[in-house]
């Protein structure tokens, strides 16, 4: 990509997409968590695999996951921090006032139109052209079950990162190809399951809250009936969803006591909650992320064996 030739069109300068030098082996995945601007945990991990140059030939995320990982399958190092120091401490970004004017906490068109297609330039051909499979998860209305996107379905208007990242009650049902959406994050935070079934043999999970986590139960049961009554299996799946998150965290943590799996997670209790905007706690996030990632990293590549 000639940066030049489009710097005018940014707010700023392009960042050049560069390649990776070292793919892991098949049957290798990456699974990413979700969380909101916890998000920028992973984005930082990422930053650390774009600095040694490896890359995944399976990636599975929702939410945040799976949107903080564009970036790194179109390979363009320092982008998400950019996006953090100029974009992601606004209340334009991320606040109740946008729930009000916008309908959704996060401003949609800000997130995923304007900041990729005007402000940060988002690679999409690098994106498309990066040879691995790529999975983002979102929640059927309908069912209150997964359903999988792969890389080639996603346009540069980023839908379907938008409907993974479409949290229950802070953001409206996303419609696209005849599916009602929502957060990806609801029936499979933490998609490891989806990563086993497509018969990953080792896996390396980002997760976005520290080790000793344990989801409590859903409390806005009443609300939630009310705003999906058409959608009772959306009910359900809220209700259910620290008994999955619980459950899929322990299996990551068996597959790691096992040697079948690498996690990486925050080290301390976060100060940065799903819809924080405090700049310097999500850049302090983002260090941490870029920080843990290189103290693994060697593992990571001599399990390639690369």
């Amino acid at each position: 990509m000639n940066a030049n030739s489009t710097d005018k069109k940014y707010t700023f300068p392009p960042i050049s997409s560069k390649k990776y030098s070292k793919m892991l082996p098949d049957g290798t995945a990456l699974v990413l968590e979700g969380g909101g601007m916890r998000g920028y945990y992973s984005a930082g991990v990422f930053e650390g695999f774009m600095e040694h140059g490896i890359m995944f030939p399976y990636i599975v995320g929702v939410s945040a996951g799976a949107a903080n990982a564009l970036t790194y399958i179109s390979g363009q190092p320092m982008r998400s921090r950019q996006i953090v120091e100029n974009y992601a401490g606004s209340p334009k970004y991320v606040s109740v006032r946008n729930l009000f004017r916008y309908g959704s906490m996060f401003n949609r068109d800000l997130v995923f139109r304007a900041i990729p297609n005007k402000h940060v330039f988002f690679d999409f051909n690098a994106f498309q052209e990066c040879p691995i499979r790529f999975l983002t998860g979102a929640m059927d209305c309908e069912t209150g079950e997964a359903v999988w996107f792969d890389k080639k379905e996603l346009t540069n208007q980023l839908e379907i990162t938008e409907a993974s990242c479409a949290v229950p009650m802070m953001a409206p049902i996303v419609h696209f190809k005849g599916f009602k959406l929502l957060d990806g994050g609801i029936p499979a935070p933490i998609p490891i399951e989806k990563s086993i079934s497509d018969g990953n043999k080792f896996h390396v999970i980002v997760l976005t809250q520290n080790k000793g986590y344990t989801k409590m139960p859903f409390t806005q049961t009443s609300l939630a009936k009310f705003l999906y009554r058409k959608y009772p299996n959306v009910v359900k799946t809220l209700i259910e969803r620290h008994e999955i998150y619980n459950r899929q965290l322990a299996l990551c943590e068996e597959l790691e006591k096992d040697g079948k799996a690498i996690i990486i997670r925050p080290k301390e209790p976060l100060q940065v909650g799903r819809t924080t905007r405090d700049t310097k706690l999500l850049l302090e996030l983002y260090d941490e992320g870029h920080r843990e990632c290189n103290e693994v990293i060697e593992r990571i590549i001599n399990h390639g064996n690369i």
